[in-house]
This record gives C-alpha cells, structure tokens and sequence, in this order.
C-alpha cells in the first residue's frame, strides 16, 4: 500500500477521542516544519492527510504520524502505519 492511503486509512480508523488527540498533539509538535493550528482545526481525516503529505512528503508523514501516534499512546496504530506502509525505521523514536 502506498504511503499516503496507509496515513489515511489510519487517521481514519482512530477514534474521535483519539483523533482529536493526534491534530492536536501534531499542532504541540516542537521540531520544524510545524503545523498551524488552523490547518487541523475542524478538519477531516482527508483534509488532516492532505497537511501531513503536503508539510513532511509521504515518506516523513508516515514517520511524523507514527511519532505522534507513539505520544498518544497508539502505539498499535504507529506499528500497524509502519507496517502497511513499508516505511523503513518508521516509528523508532528515542
């Protein structure tokens, strides 16, 4: 599966608690480039693709995804976007 539908279906199998939990944890993220406020807010799972895909490229969405899936305690979903995507040293973060 391509990078870009594996980060889709992804966002769109979490659940809305934890959907709202990775738009804003993306938005808290401290290493550049980072995402405004405004580009999350209110947006659907294709839109919140859309961000990633066009802010990091597919490759470094997946990896940013799978980080911010990790700090919200998704960590099945981190695994599970790194596998189905075949990113290569996606989702270890010290």
């Amino acid at each position: 599966m391509d990078k870009r539908k594996a980060v889709k279906r992804m966002l769109s199998n979490l659940t809305m608690p934890n959907f709202a939990n990775f738009c804003d944890e993306l938005v808290h993220r401290k290493k550049e480039p980072r995402v405004a406020r405004n580009r999350v807010e209110g947006k659907s799972f294709l839109e919140i693709t859309e961000v990633l895909i066009s802010t990091y490229n597919e490759t470094g969405a997946v990896e940013v995804a799978a980080e911010v899936l990790n700090e919200i305690e998704c960590n099945k979903e981190a695994a599970q976007l790194c596998k189905t995507s075949g990113a290569v040293g996606c989702g270890i973060h010290s």
